[in-house]
């Protein structure tokens, strides 16, 4: 494929969005960087579906950078339980009080800031630079690097290459509608498994179509890991005692009673993380020791704090 035909598929992107594309998307309403920070760092790791109803929660509670100034970061943990990868959530913290502390509280609108932010990587900086301010740089993140993998017929992911497909591929005149696009297409036509290649505008530049490839052509996912967890229930009355722990490697600085890794048990209680299966029970002990860091909750205080979704409905049910 020539530079020519490259260039094409950036107006072939951009006229499809204009037409098709997912417009009604809240954060696609009212343009700012600040909310497109947020969206992104949302949408990482997180279907469409669900980040939207955190995005207008999050938006509700704190609509502008500037209402966020005073915010700590279990505020900002409160508003992503449920979500997931609760990583994200600190790193919007941490990002935050970088702007305000370095950059006055103007949001940062060059590369080289972007980087500069907690939880800004090369894609998410991109994604602000060419929707917020129309300045056109590549994005790579799950649904370009399957359609760039497609276009292109490249079955093993080498990330500089697809850094310069995705480059190329750009439209220099509209960056906000091709990235949009380009991201629409992925999520919606170009699909991991059944795609649409009928209805999809670069179908007659795709090499994997040419060739009738319909699979999946990028990396498969790592197999889950299982972590068997034991929650000592310290109750008070209508009260629970929780902690924050950094311990497991996940679900850090989130609110839940004190935690262990046991071995391998029969557990009724499951749920699934991208990259582990948590297994976990509860054990009731009477006598909290002195020593021990943490905070009485009552159970109407469980809908204000930061916990693990799964650990939060089994205490809300606890009698």
């Amino acid at each position: 494929m020539d530079d020519s035909q490259e260039h094409n598929l950036g107006a072939l992107v951009t006229q499809w969005y204009k037409k098709n594309g997912r417009q009604n998307l809240p954060w696609r309403k009212s343009v700012t960087p600040y909310k497109v920070w947020i969206s992104e760092m949302m949408l990482q790791q997180t279907q469409v579906v669900t980040a939207q109803s955190y995005y207008r929660k999050f938006l509700k509670k704190y609509p502008s950078l500037s209402s966020m100034k005073m915010a700590t970061e279990d505020d900002i943990l409160s508003l992503w339980s449920g979500l997931g990868y609760y990583r994200r959530a600190s790193f919007i913290y941490q990002a935050k009080e970088k702007i305000f502390l370095d950059f006055n509280g103007r949001f940062p609108a060059t590369y080289d800031e972007l980087i500069t932010l907690p939880g800004i990587g090369r894609s998410t900086a991109g994604a602000i630079l060419s929707i917020a301010y129309q300045k056109p740089f590549p994005i790579l993140d799950a649904n370009v690097k399957r359609v760039i993998a497609r276009l292109f017929l490249q079955k093993d992911f080498k990330e500089g290459l697809f850094w310069n497909l995705s480059a190329q591929c750009l439209d220099e005149d509209d960056p906000y509608s091709y990235q949009q696009g380009i991201m629409d297409i992925g999520a919606t036509l170009c699909t991991p498994k059944a795609p649409l290649c009928p209805e999809c505008p670069l179908n007659k530049n795709c090499l994997a179509f040419k060739k009738m490839i319909f699979g999946c052509l990028v990396q498969k996912k790592p197999i889950k890991k299982d972590v068997y967890l034991e929650f000592s229930l310290y109750k008070d009355g209508p009260r629970y005692f929780l902690a924050q722990t950094e311990a497991l490697g996940f679900w850090k600085k989130l609110w839940m009673p004190p935690v262990k890794i046991v071995n391998k048990f029969n557990a009724t209680n499951k749920h699934a993380l991208s990259h582990r299966h948590i297994h976990f029970r509860f054990k009731q002990i009477t006598n909290l020791p002195t020593d021990m860091k943490g905070k009485w909750f009552s159970k109407k205080d469980l809908a204000n704090i930061a916990l693990p979704k799964p650990i939060s409905d089994k205490l809300l049910q606890d009698g």
